[in-house]
């Protein structure tokens, strides 16, 4: 992705990895292939495969304003275990190289944003010191919704109360409590500002706490939109919620009023996992949506 400006803010992605993810219907249970046939023209083949496979990214934002530096979404990690993924098992990836290249070093990042704490988008939050899980980003302050954390929180005391296995492939106990172990955590609720401009509000259904980071700067507008698309297939039917979604029906109506909210306007949408070059705009099509590059 090239760098995209929002008046005077500056976004930049780090990526982590891109392949041909998995089948369309198993990201995106209820989707047909004559619905993808119908649509291939501006599916294929940037976000869908000839064979109908999801071209996935996973990639974190830099978001520079003139006073902050701010991390959105940290990806898988390195080194974690995730027997259940194959793709995501003890990995090694160039993530840290990848942030450096961008003139960024892990002391430089002031806040991190995790729009949800999937396994993929809280991973690089922690990495392995000593053996042991230490914050990545030594001064930074790590934003979590108060609702997501609760709910997590909740499912891993559960767990380990009744020794079932770890929930979210363990990614709360070595991505997420070491940074509130080493006090560096912030719990807050919807509508908290970074700074001016940058406000972090509920876009629940994704997961019982997801959230979006809604970003104004001289009249320009953007939204880091997490997973509430996971890819464009979805803007051709908005009742399509991903398999990852803990409530379906409460992540359609967060997306319909998302993409109709967008639909047709300068505002650009990062979101958590389309294909390069990732940022783009919705434009109405008739009875659907679709995604425009930027």
């Amino acid at each position: 992705m090239k760098t995209q400006k929002i008046g005077l803010f500056q976004v930049d992605l780090v990526l982590e990895s891109e392949s041909a993810f998995s089948p369309l219907d198993f990201v995106v249970p209820g989707i047909t292939p004559e619905q993808v046939e119908q649509h291939a023209a501006w599916l294929k083949p940037a976000f869908v495969t000839a064979d109908n496979r999801v071209n996935m990214s996973f990639h974190s934002y830099i978001l520079k304003t003139p006073s902050h530096t701010i991390l959105i979404d940290a990806c898988v990690g390195n080194d974690k275990e995730r027997s259940l993924r194959p793709s995501w098992h003890r990995q090694n990836y160039k993530y840290l190289e990848n942030l450096k290249r961008l003139g960024v070093q892990p002391q430089d990042i002031d806040f991190v944003c995790c729009t949800h704490m999937h396994a993929d988008h809280v991973g690089w939050n922690t990495y392995l010191q000593d053996g042991h899980w230490v914050p990545t980003f030594p001064k930074a302050r790590y934003v979590f919704a108060k609702t997501e954390y609760e709910h997590w929180e909740q499912a891993h005391r559960h767990a380990l109360a009744r020794g079932l296995d770890a929930p979210n492939h363990g990614s709360f106990a070595d991505s997420v409590l070491p940074v509130v172990d080493a006090g560096q955590a912030m719990m807050v609720n919807s509508g908290f500002e970074f700074e001016a401009g940058i406000e972090l509000h509920d876009a629940h259904g994704h997961t019982a706490g997801n959230c979006l980071l809604d970003t104004r700067s001289q009249g320009a507008h953007a939204v880091f939109a997490g997973d509430i698309l996971h890819t464009p297939a979805q803007l051709i039917d908005l009742s399509l919620s991903s398999r990852f979604c803990h409530d379906s029906v409460q992540a359609a109506q967060t997306r319909s009023e998302l993409v109709h909210r967008l639909a047709d306007t300068p505002t650009l949408l990062f979101s958590g996992h389309f294909p390069s070059p990732t940022a783009g705009r919705i434009v109405a099509k008739s009875d659907h949506f679709r995604f425009k590059y930027a």
